[in-house]
């Protein structure tokens, strides 16, 4: 292969539609700092014998991880008097990098590095050609323990807004318990199978995989083989360059032959059954894409009334009682869950047509949806039957009986029982029962927060 002049990059071409609208949701790039400590806690250092070793990064974005982790080897192979050759460098890191763009910044980048730590402009560009893969991580064919160390910020978004294309290409070739969820999960899968038995990973990510249904068998396959030597979580503004909403963690682990002991297990009360037991249905409420178009304020009267029904956020639910403020959500959705025609609904067409900018900016606007869609679903028989009303995130978790019809916001968990009878279970829940039952199995975020989650709220038991 012909190698470019110092300080460029190898040819990538221009990055299809999907590919770009993936790194606009989740290219978001790691602080330096935290860089260091993944690299400092899993062992990748100037001091260690790197020689043998092999480093992977699954999504490298501009290079901030590669980087490091190539001036650390040049460091650590200099101090052992190995020469600084092809040889000896290019077959020491992997990582991949979806974008084109990004690729060639994160050689260019790498060559820059390399130059001033003294190796040869050619060697440079050389491990810069052989360090950054363009191409796509989950579809590559890296095989499985054949890595020493894996670092890296796994991309972050919702399975249903992963780009048609490629959402098309991953539901065909990745495992499917570790489709349909959010797309970091594949990400950690295929990264910790290409781990080495005892190699070791650091990575920031989000936390989900310890509670989330769709990280079921992720868990199960996972946690018995792994030494989980620390989780930390970290502020969103300390971990990335740009601003997110998120709450990540740091992970850094090893892989083991044996179960693991370090890792924290679900300790089950040794008396009652589980609401997943006894037949109790979670639902969180739907996720709309846009709030300020879909629900209403206390004063607005500028939708057809019967397409409008109360809508409750964690804000109105009391310990014991909701204090309901006015709003009211639309129901974008007929009995029959198909999406309503708007030319029926002269008043909500003219709403909608208000935030018609907003609406069509929408990921799943992108992925054919029609622009007035909300993400979810909103019809009124989902809601209709009595439940219990918790939301998700709360110092103390608390929880209110709903008989109105309420649509709760995507910040809230309904709990309906199988007989309707709501009542019973709640006086089992209150005055902090369900508080302890979540203190045992539900992890606190930042602040102490308790996430009340489907996943945690079925492991309850009564």
């Amino acid at each position: 292969m012909a190698i470019p002049p110092a300080g460029t990059a190898a040819p990538a071409g221009k990055a299809s539609a999907g590919v770009e609208a993936l790194h606009r949701q989740c290219g978001v790039y790691t602080k330096r700092r935290v860089v260091l400590r993944i690299l400092d806690a899993v062992g990748w250092t100037a001091s260690a014998d790197l020689s043998r070793a092999r480093l992977l990064e699954p999504a490298s974005g501009d290079g901030a991880f590669v980087v490091e982790a190539g001036k650390r080897l040049v460091a650590a192979l200099t101090r052992r008097r190995v020469k600084l050759t092809c040889r000896t460098l290019a077959d020491r890191i992997m990582a991949f990098e979806l974008h084109p763009r990004e690729a060639q910044r994160a050689r260019r980048r790498i060559v820059e590095t390399l130059r001033e730590v003294g190796v040869h402009h050619r060697t440079a560009v050389a491990c810069a050609n052989s360090w950054i893969v363009h191409g796509d991580f989950l579809l590559s064919n890296t095989p499985s323990l054949s890595f020493t160390h894996a670092v890296g910020n796994p991309p972050y978004v919702r399975w249903s807004r992963i780009p048609a294309p490629l959402k098309k290409k991953y539901d065909a070739r990745l495992p499917r318990p570790m489709t349909g969820g959010d797309l970091f999960l594949p990400f950690l899968d295929r990264a910790l199978e290409s781990l080495a038995t005892d190699g070791r990973c650091g990575f920031i990510c989000s936390d989900r995989w310890r509670y989330m249904a769709f990280a079921t068998t992720f868990r199960k396959k996972w946690i018995p083989r792994l030494k989980i030597s620390s989780e930390r979580a970290v502020s969103a503004a300390e971990a990335f360059e740009e601003p997110v909403h998120s709450y990540p963690t740091i992970l850094i682990a090893s892989g083991s032959s044996k179960t693991a002991t370090g890792a924290p297990a679900i300790v089950k009360s040794a008396r009652g059954k589980t609401l997943a037991e006894l037949g109790y249905v979670v639902r969180v409420g739907p996720a709309l894409g846009h709030t300020p178009a879909y629900v209403l304020g206390p004063r607005e009267r500028d939708v057809e009334p019967h397409r409008l029904l109360r809508w409750i956020d964690g804000s109105e639910i009391k310990d014991g009682k909701i204090t309901w403020t006015g709003r009211r959500v639309i129901l974008m959705h007929a009995a029959d869950g198909r999406l309503i025609d708007l030319q029926r609904f002269p008043r909500l067409a003219s709403r909608l047509s208000r935030f018609r900018k907003e609406l069509d900016q929408r990921s799943i606007v992108d992925n054919g949806a029609l622009w007035y869609s909300p993400i979810d679903r909103v019809r009124a028989t989902d809601w209709s039957r009595p439940k219990i009303l918790v939301p998700e995130l709360a110092k103390v978790p608390r929880l209110a009986v709903d008989r109105s019809g309420a649509v709760p916001s995507h910040g809230v968990y309904a709990i309906f029982a199988p007989d309707d009878d709501v009542l019973t279970l709640y006086r089992k829940l209150a005055d902090g029962k369900l508080a302890a039952e979540l203190n045992r199995l539900a992890p606190r975020v930042r602040g102490g927060y308790l996430r009340c989650y489907r996943h945690f709220l079925l492991m309850v038991r009564v």
